[in-house]
C-alpha cells in the first residue's frame, strides 16, 4: 500500500488515551414554540484504537444523532446540549469551522447508509476519492490516484483501473459500499464512523464489506464507531457494545457479555426479536398447485452509449429456466444475494415484468397469454407487499383511500361498503379507526407496512408477493409484522412467495426455501433440509455468511453461533452447477438439471466431465 503521511495537525492525539470519549452528552430538538425535547440524554462511552463499539437500539433511539453529532452534522433545529465530544482531547462541540475542516475526513471518516447518496452521480470514482487525499494531504493527482488504486484493490474490485474512470450507478449496491469504505479509508483516519453500512446488502457481501472493514481497521489502529441494528452483526465484530431507547442508555459493556448476560429488560427484549426457527404445521399440497412456473426465462435489454437507432440493442438475461410451485396457504422463500432475479421472478408473477420465455400457470391457466379481462381478473387475486413502503404510498393521500384503492376492480361495492372493508382491513392489521384519517408521514416505518399488507389483502388475493417486506425494519418491529403475516394466512389461507436476503427471516417463516443465484435456482427444498442438510457450495456459503444468535438453553443468555454444515458430495456422475464464481472450480459445462437429494429437496447438477466423455459420440 502506498503510505500516505498524515498531518501533524490532525495527529496529535496520545496514542495511549481513546480516539473518541463521549462525556455526558445531550442532544435537543427544537420544537415549535421554543421548547426543546431532549432525543439523546447523557450519553457515555469511549473508543481505543483499534476498538470497533457499536451503538444498537431502534429506529429513533439516537444512534445516528450521536454519530452525526461527532462531525456536527445535525438536521436542522437539532443541537447539542450539553457534554463533551473529545476526539484525542480536543472538544468537537467547540472547534471553530477551519479545525473542524481539517479533522472531517482527514483525521474522522464517515461511511453512510446509503453509499449512492453519498457518492456524487455526476463525478467520476477516480475524482470523488481522490478530491481528499489532495486536499488535505497535498498530494499530487498521480499519487492519490496510486493510493486510491491500492485501496480498491484491498477491497477486493476486480478491475481498480476501470473503476476510477466510471460512475457510481454503474456499481451494485454491494460494489458502491465498498467503494465508499475504500474512498474513507483512503485517508487512513483515526475515527471511523459506520452509520448501518450494510443494511441494504445481502449475507455474503455484508460479510465481504464488514471483513474487509475490520481488517483494515485493525492494521491502521483505527477506531470504529459502528452504528446498527443488526445484533448478530454486533455480536460477530464488535468489541464493545451501547445499547441505546429513546436516547437514554440502558446496557453497555463488552459485546460477548452484553449478549450471554443481557441486565437490562430492554436488552432482552431486543434479543427476544430476533427471528428464530419454530414450529410449522407442513402445508400439505391438496391437487395441483396454485401457481406453477415452468422454463421462466427474463431478459432486459442493456443501456447503450450508442446512438444508432439501427443496432440491435444487447440483452442481459436476469432469470434463466426458472421452476417452481406455490401451493395455497403455503411460504416459500426466495433467497439470494443482489441481483440474483429474486424481484425479477416476483414482478413477473404480478405482471410488472414480461417473460422472455416460458410459462406461468395460475390456477390451471396461463396468464402470459390471458385477455385483458382475464389479467384483471388475475391481478384481483395477486397483489405484491413491496420493500419500500413509503415510496411504495402516495403521501397525498389518507390512508383510507389508499386501502379503498384496492377495492378499485371489485364490482358490486357500494362507496360505503368500500370504505366499511378498508376501515376493518386496517383494524385487522393492528392499526384502529383512528388512523383511518392519516398521511403516510404520519406513521413509523413498521406502520406503514401494515398499510401495505392491508391494501394488498383487502381485495382477498390467492397469493402475496412480499419483496424484502420486513428487511428495513428494527428487529422488535420486524417481530410484529412477521407475526401478522402469519396470523393473516392462518386467517385468509393466501399463499406467499416471500422475497429476501435475511435467512433469519426464512427461517421464521418459511415452509420451502429456493435459492437463486445469476437467475439460476441452485437448490429448493423444505426449510429444515435446506438449514439443516444444505448442498450447493453458494447455499452453504449463504448459510455461513449469516450471523446467529440462539438463546443458551437452560438460561436467560444468548451466545453467537457459525453454522456448522459439511458440504456433501454430489449424486454420482455428476458435478453442483457452477457459473464460475460460485467456488473456485471452472464454470460447468452444458445446462444444470435438478437432481433430488432427499424428500422434496433438489439440487442443480451438471454432468461430470467423466460421464460427459462417456456419453459422447
Amino acid at each position: 500500500m502506498a503510505s500516505v503521511t498524515r498531518s501533524s495537525a490532525v495527529s496529535s492525539s496520545p496514542t495511549n488515551g481513546p480516539v473518541l470519549a463521549i462525556e455526558h452528552l445531550d442532544i435537543g430538538l427544537r420544537k415549535v414554540g421554543g421548547e426543546t425535547r431532549r432525543i439523546v440524554v447523557d450519553a457515555n462511552f469511549s473508543i481505543a484504537p483499534g476498538e470497533m463499539l457499536a451503538l444498537v437500539g431502534e429506529s429513533g433511539s439516537g444512534k445516528t444523532m450521536i454519530a452525526r453529532a461527532i462531525l456536527r452534522l445535525l438536521p436542522p433545529g437539532v443541537a447539542v446540549q450539553g457534554g463533551a465530544i473529545r476526539y484525542a482531547g480536543e472538544d468537537l462541540a467547540h472547534l471553530d469551522a477551519a479545525r473542524l475542516r481539517a479533522l472531517r475526513g482527514g483525521a474522522i471518516g464517515m461511511v453512510f447508509q446509503e453509499p449512492m447518496v453519498s457518492l456524487n452521480p455526476a463525478l467520476r470514482i477516480g475524482v470523488q476519492m481522490t478530491e481528499a487525499l489532495r486536499l488535505h494531504r497535498g498530494l499530487r493527482y498521480d499519487a492519490a490516484r496510486k493510493h486510491c488504486l491500492d485501496l480498491l484493490e484491498r477491497v477486493r474490485i476486480a478491475d481498480p483501473v476501470a473503476c476510477l474512470d466510471a460512475y457510481p450507478h454503474q456499481f451494485s449496491g454491494g460494489m458502491r459500499q465498498r467503494i465508499m469504505l475504500a474512498s474513507t479509508l483512503a485517508m487512513q483516519p483515526r475515527l471511523l464512523i459506520a452509520d448501518e453500512p450494510t443494511t441494504a446488502l445481502d449475507a455474503i457481501v455484508q460479510k465481504e464489506v464488514m471483513d474487509i472493514m475490520a481488517e483494515l481497521t485493525r492494521e491502521m489502529g483505527t477506531a470504529v464507531l459502528l452504528v446498527s441494528h443488526d445484533l448478530g452483526m454486533v455480536a460477530r465484530y464488535a468489541q464493545q457494545v451501547v445499547v441505546l431507547c429513546r436516547g437514554e442508555t440502558m446496557e453497555a459493556g463488552e459485546t460477548q457479555r452484553v449478549i450471554a448476560d443481557p441486565q437490562h429488560e430492554y436488552t432482552r427484549k431486543l434479543l427476544a426479536s430476533l427471528p428464530a426457527r419454530g414450529e410449522r404445521e407442513p402445508v400439505v399440497p391438496s391437487g395441483a398447485p396454485l401457481v406453477e412456473i415452468r422454463d421462466l426465462d427474463i431478459d432486459f435489454g442493456k443501456p447503450s452509449s450508442s446512438l444508432a437507432f439501427w443496432r440491435k440493442r444487447e440483452m442481459f438475461r436476469a432469470v434463466r429456466g426458472a421452476n417452481l410451485d406455490l401451493h395455497a396457504g403455503e411460504t416459500l422463500a426466495v433467497v439470494g444475494e443482489s441481483g440474483s432475479g429474486k424481484t425479477t421472478i416476483g414482478r413477473a408473477l404480478v405482471r410488472l415484468v414480461r417473460e422472455s420465455g416460458g410459462s406461468i400457470r395460475f390456477e390451471g391457466r396461463d396468464i402470459t397469454a390471458c385477455t385483458k379481462r382475464d389479467l384483471d381478473a388475475y391481478r384481483l387475486k395477486s397483489q405484491m407487499v413491496f420493500q419500500d413502503p413509503y415510496s411504495s404510498l402516495d403521501p397525498r393521500m389518507r390512508l383510507i383511500d389508499i386501502v379503498t384503492e384496492g377495492l378499485r376492480r371489485v364490482s358490486g361495492l357500494s362507496k360505503q361498503e368500500r370504505r366499511a372493508r378498508a376501515i376493518a382491513m386496517l383494524a385487522e392489521v393492528g392499526l384502529p379507526d383512528d388512523f383511518a384519517e392519516r398521511f403516510p408521514h404520519e406513521l413509523s416505518g413498521g406502520q406503514r407496512q401494515r398499510v401495505c399488507i392491508a391494501r394488498a389483502i383487502v381485495a382477498g388475493p390467492r397469493f402475496l408477493v412480499a419483496d424484502e417486506a420486513v428487511s428495513a425494519l428494527d428487529v422488535t418491529v420486524q417481530k410484529q409484522v412477521l407475526a401478522l403475516l402469519e396470523n393473516l394466512q392462518k386467517k385468509f389461507g393466501f399463499a406467499y412467495l416471500f422475497i429476501t436476503h435475511d435467512l433469519g427471516v426464512v427461517e421464521q417463516i418459511a415452509d420451502r426455501v429456493a435459492v437463486i443465484y445469476r437467475g439460476r435456482i441452485l437448490e429448493i427444498g423444505p426449510r429444515d433440509a435446506i438449514f439443516a442438510d444444505a448442498r450447493h457450495p453458494y447455499t452453504l456459503r449463504l448459510l455461513q455468511a449469516t450471523p446467529r444468535i440462539r438463546r443458551i438453553e437452560g438460561g436467560a443468555g444468548y451466545r453467537l453461533e457459525q453454522h456448522e454444515s459439511r458440504a456433501q458430495p454430489p449424486p454420482a456422475g455428476h458435478v453442483y452447477f457452477n457459473h464460475g464464481s460460485i467456488t473456485t472450480q471452472p464454470p460447468s459445462a452444458g445446462e444444470p438439471e435438478m437432481l433430488a437429494v432427499g424428500p422434496n429437496h433438489h439440487v442443480a447438477c451438471a454432468a461430470s466431465v467423466a460421464e460427459r466423455i462417456e456419453k459422447s459420440p
